[in-house]
């Protein structure tokens, strides 16, 4: 079948007379970090995913950094580290990484972080008092050279409270002080894998969104074939080839492996924790003001600043449909109100506040016993050569702070099983910024233009409104998207994509549907 001009995407069948060093499966911040590093250290690199670089998962995440503070907090209290001094040490160990990749990722990442002023109450009788979360920050500053990046500091009752929104905290009268601290949100975190997916593909990498894979086979002489096939499916069905696999699907993992033929049984890697957001419009004395503590059943929830908005969540909740049935439903939204109207009783956040909301999947690493998963360490590595597949890696519990340590680690696992096949490269990793071309707004206030637009088309494999407006400008992730603004959009993409009226009234309409059932949002006139 003759396959339809997309532009600068290249078609299946250029993969089909190609042997890969590497198939990446999976194009989250994980996938695409590592498609980068391997790029860069000479491996000839297939990414592909079924939908859109990083609009998953990643898309949907809680879009903090982490500084590694919170990874000292015992579960119940400081004294179960006497009897389980492993936990104490595994917990110590992933707050240094955590340091440093937060140390590095605010380096590298300026323009898409914005700081947030976080306060977290300390009630007297808790798991812990002030002075050891006093010695976790201490730790914290040495992992990160003695800088104090994350500005550290604690009210002593009945000394104040670091902004508005602390002096809400619940149960006064046993608060025994409040800790503030400067942590960051990314803006949008799915910008950051295109990022890396297109530094990628610079570097020599055959990058592909809207991709999917089916059955996977390890023939004879150890060559792994993939059958591929377009999104949506268009006929064509092409095998590439790859001499080793990496499953860095997210949620999907399992799934994937289920695919190759003549596995036997391998055990569950993942099990699904459905986190839900809510964004919400608070008085403006809140502006800028964030704070974290424990909803009643002992889950972490957060109100964090967002612009001049607020975001509330997660839940945490096992979630056993298919990925595709994810949103955020009438439950979740009730619950996140009730707690976070409990952390901050006065603060008044109804249902009718709600102006926005979203639904991530974590995939969390499966562990006898746990229902929800063994929450550390982050970023488990599985060779799944342990259990009869050579050649064959996996990664559970990948969260966004890690994943350029992650894709370190990947790469040394994989320089130890086969060596690339090209020089290394030299390559800055910057966050990339749309060419400044003399070319209208697409809405008043925000720096979107309708070259951009254009450019995200022509230039970083976007194929439909929701890849643009969300994951390549983020424009609607500022709940204030219009149907104007959508309207014009949708004309300037379609004249690039091809679309005809009748098709460019479709893809507005389809859109306007996904904000309304994954969003909850309503969109303004």
């Amino acid at each position: 079948m003759q396959e339809k001009d997309e532009g600068m995407r290249k078609p299946l069948s250029d993969l089909s007379s190609r042997l890969f060093d590497i198939l990446i499966i999976g194009a989250g911040i994980n996938g695409c970090a590592t498609a980068r590093q391997l790029a860069a250290d000479g491996y000839d690199v297939l990414l592909v995913d079924k939908g859109d670089f990083g609009g998953r998962s990643t898309a949907r995440s809680g879009r903090v950094l982490h500084c590694g503070l919170q990874l000292l907090a015992p579960r119940s209290s400081v004294w179960e580290y006497l009897r389980r001094p492993e936990e104490l040490i595994e917990r110590i160990g992933m707050a240094r990484r955590t340091a440093l990749d937060y140390a590095e990722l605010l380096g590298a990442l300026g323009p898409r972080l914005r700081p947030m002023h976080v306060a977290v109450p300390i009630y007297r009788g808790g798991g812990y008092s002030g002075w050891q979360v006093d010695l976790g920050a201490w730790l914290i500053r040495c992992f990160c050279g003695g800088r104090n990046a994350f500005c550290y500091r604690r009210w002593k009752r009945p000394g104040g409270a670091p902004h508005a929104l602390a002096e809400m905290f619940a149960n006064r009268e046993a608060l025994g002080s409040v800790v503030s601290f400067v942590d960051q949100r990314f803006e949008w975190p799915e910008r950051i894998a295109i990022d890396a997916a297109l530094d990628a593909e610079e570097m020599g990498a055959f990058i592909r969104n809207y991709t999917n894979v089916g059955s996977l086979v390890r023939r004879a002489d150890n060559v792994w074939q993939a059958e591929l096939t377009n999104v949506p499916d268009d006929g064509q069905k092409i095998t590439a080839q790859a001499r080793l696999v990496l499953d860095l699907a997210g949620v999907w993992v399992d799934e994937v492996i289920g695919r190759v033929g003549g596995a036997g049984t391998i055990e569950k890697k993942i099990v699904c924790v459905k986190g839900v957001y809510v964004l919400v419009r608070l008085a403006d004395k809140y502006r800028g003001a964030g704070v974290a503590g424990h909803n009643s059943i002992g889950e972490p929830i957060t109100c964090l600043p967002w612009g001049d908005l607020h975001y509330i969540g997660p839940t945490e909740t096992l979630f056993t449909r298919g990925p595709e049935e994810l949103r955020p439903e009438d439950e979740d939204v009730r619950f996140l109100v009730q707690e976070i109207n409990r952390l901050l009783p006065g603060i008044g956040v109804g249902e009718d506040d709600i102006v926005l909301a979203w639904a991530g999947l974590r995939p969390i690493t499966a562990a006898p016993g746990l229902p929800k998963g063994k929450r550390l360490p982050f970023n488990v590595l599985h060779d799944l050569a342990d259990e009869g597949l050579e050649g064959m890696m996996t990664l559970s519990w990948g969260i966004i702070v890690h994943h350029r340590s992650t894709a370190r680690r990947i790469a040394a696992a994989v320089a130890a099983k086969i060596p690339p096949s090209r020089p290394s490269n030299a390559f800055a990793w910057l966050p990339r910024q749309f060419p400044a071309r003399a070319s209208p707004l697409l809405q008043p206030g925000y720096p979107t233009t309708l070259a951009d637009l254009s450019f995200c088309i022509d230039h970083e494999h976007a194929r439909d409104l929701v890849g643009v407006l969300f994951s390549r400008t983020g424009i609607a992730w500022t709940a204030g998207l219009t149907r104007p603004t959508l309207k014009l959009a949708a004309k300037t993409i379609g004249d690039s994509l091809g679309w005809s009226r009748e098709e460019t009234a479709t893809q507005i309409h389809m859109f306007i549907e996904y904000m309304k059932i994954h969003h909850r949002y309503k969109m303004l006139e």
